[in-house]
């Protein structure tokens, strides 16, 4: 029993609790911290108070709480040591008790504090003491807005492409054609342009056959757009030709346009290598395919009068010229 009691106060020795306050003298809403150090055996283990309401005592509030460091100190002994942010808004005189720490199954207190809050000294007779102001409007700025801009206009672009792709595949390229966009040239005349330009390049020749056989097909489905007002460019090749087959009187045109398409689909996408002669009778079947297909264009019979006097004109300056030569043959000389 003797023993045990003189080993109880050694134990308590053994871990001291020390707290301190930068500031004992505050304004009401002015921060100071609070500090908490132990010092003891590095075996023990130590439990810190938890402050019910983030109240420290009555009129006095911890706003934070520090993280929690550890020192070894030597012959096995470590130093913990945390903060408190605390404030007040009261004025007073404010006693701060003993801090209670855990230490393995032994509580130890620190010392305690003393805190003073002083108010503001205010002259009311010098100060002017104005109403509270109503809830005002925040003035306008652009820059808020811009996010707001730009989602409403991503948004209307979105339903304008929506618009347009359904019109698209509703009506087709043809509807959406304006006289201004429509080329001036007769669709047979700039197909005839397009294919003496291919065949004048003569692609094939150097291994480009997909590049040449693609250029055809484009050449003879944009023809075919414009001449009979159908979406050829986004057709397959059976739709192409199931419109033509309807035609039993144009059989060879049929024909000629099926070698040409079903060649160039081929050679696109099954990578087939034509013979030298298929390439020529796809080029010669391309221009037999226009020339039989074309719409001769019909002068109105306004222009046609208006030439008829020019060619009058040049007949009877021929004829007076002539009537003059042979006068001249017979002038003395």
């Amino acid at each position: 029993m003797v023993l045990s009691a003189c080993l109880l106060p050694v134990c308590a020795q053994e871990v001291s609790v020390k707290a301190t306050i930068d500031s004992t003298v505050l304004l009401i809403g002015q921060q100071s911290k609070m500090h908490l150090e132990i010092s003891g055996p590095a075996t023990l283990k130590y439990a810190f108070p938890v402050f019910q309401g983030d109240t420290l005592v009555n009129g006095i509030e911890i706003l934070q709480t520090g993280r929690l460091d550890t020192l070894e100190i030597g012959n096995n002994q470590i130093r913990l040591r945390t903060d408190y942010v605390i404030t007040s808004f009261d004025s007073g005189l404010y006693y701060i008790p003993p801090v209670k720490i855990l230490a393995g199954v032994d509580t130890v207190e620190s010392n305690y504090l003393a805190l003073k809050v002083m108010t503001y000294s205010v002259d009311t007779a010098k100060v002017t003491i104005f109403d509270i102001k109503g809830v005002q409007k925040p003035p306008f700025v652009l820059a808020d807005y811009y996010m707001l801009m730009l989602w409403v206009l991503l948004a209307y672009a979105l339903i304008l492409l929506l618009i347009w792709y359904i019109l698209r595949k509703k009506y087709g390229l043809n509807k959406e054609y304006s006289k201004l966009d429509q080329p001036l040239l007769p669709p047979h005349v700039v197909a005839i342009m397009e294919l003496d330009r291919l065949k004048a390049e003569k692609i094939w020749k150097s291994g480009k056959s997909k590049e040449y056989y693609t250029s055809l097909s484009d050449i003879l489905r944009k023809y075919i757009q414009r001449r009979y007002h159908i979406n050829a460019l986004e057709m397959t090749t059976d739709e192409i030709l199931i419109v033509f087959k309807r035609d039993r009187s144009a059989l060879s045109v049929y024909k000629n346009l099926r070698q040409i398409l079903q060649l160039a689909d081929l050679v696109k996408f099954a990578k087939i290598q034509p013979i030298e002669n298929e390439n020529e009778i796809s080029i010669m079947n391309s221009y037999l395919f226009v020339n039989q297909t074309k719409i001769e264009e019909i002068k109105p019979v306004e222009e046609i009068q208006m030439e008829q006097p020019e060619e009058t004109d040049v007949d009877s300056n021929m004829n007076v010229a002539t009537e003059n030569d042979e006068q001249k043959k017979y002038q003395p000389k």
